[in-house]
C-alpha cells in the first residue's frame, strides 16, 4: 500500500506518522511548504525511521519516500520498491521488467532531456494500460508506477486537486 501525503503545515505531520506506523509506504510531498517547515517534517520523518525502522529516500528536493521495515499487508505488497534512474530510452526495459513482476517502481527521469522523459512516460503509460495499475507524478520528472493488486496511491492532506505540472 502507498499513501501520498502533502502536508500544508507542520500540524499535518500526523498523517505521515499515522500511515508510517501502520506499515504503509508514505510518499511525503513537501513542495507546498516553506523550507524551514519542510526541514522540520524531514526531521520528524527521520525520528520515525529511527524509532520504527525502515528507510527514507529523497526522490526530489522536497519529495521523500518513507519505507517501513514491516509492510502493512504482506500478502498484497512486496515490501520492495525499485527506484530506477534511466539514462536513456534503452534502459526503460528495466522499468517494464520490475513492473511486470509486481514490484512498484519509482522512475526518476531527472537525468533525461524533456523529449527523452516524455518517451519514457509514454512507455510507462502503455505499460499501465496493458498490465493495469496506476502511475502518479511525484515531482516534474519523478513518477511512481504501482502494479494492479497493490493499493492505488492516494493523497492525504490535500485541500483540492491540483493540475499536473507540464514538462518545461
Amino acid at each position: 500500500m502507498v499513501e501520498r501525503v502533502r502536508p500544508r503545515d507542520y500540524n499535518d505531520v500526523r498523517h505521515v506518522g499515522h500511515y508510517f506506523c501502520k506499515g504503509v509506504l508514505v510518499v511525503m510531498d513537501l513542495t507546498a511548504m516553506a523550507d524551514d517547515e519542510a526541514r522540520q517534517l524531514v526531521d520528524f520523518a527521520a525520528g520515525l525511521i529511527c524509532a520504527r525502522g525502515g528507510d527514507m529516500e529523497r526522490l526530489s528536493p522536497k519529495v521523500f519516500m518513507l519505507v517501513p521495515s514491516e509492510p502493512a499487508t504482506p500478502s498484497t505488497t512486496t515490501g520492495i520498491i525499485k527506484r530506477l534512474r534511466p539514462r536513456d530510452y534503452n534502459e526503460v526495459l528495466y522499468v517494464g521488467h520490475y513492473f511486470r513482476e509486481g514490484v512498484p517502481v519509482v522512475m526518476d527521469l531527472t537525468a533525461l532531456t524533456d523529449d527523452e522523459a516524455r518517451q519514457l512516460v509514454d512507455f510507462a503509460a502503455g505499460l499501465i494500460c496493458a498490465r493495469g495499475g496506476d502511475m502518479e507524478r511525484l515531482s516534474p520528472k519523478v513518477f511512481m508506477l504501482v502494479p494492479s493488486g497493490l493499493a492505488r496511491p492516494s493523497t492525504a492532506g490535500d485541500g483540492a486537486e491540483e493540475a499536473a505540472p507540464e514538462f518545461t
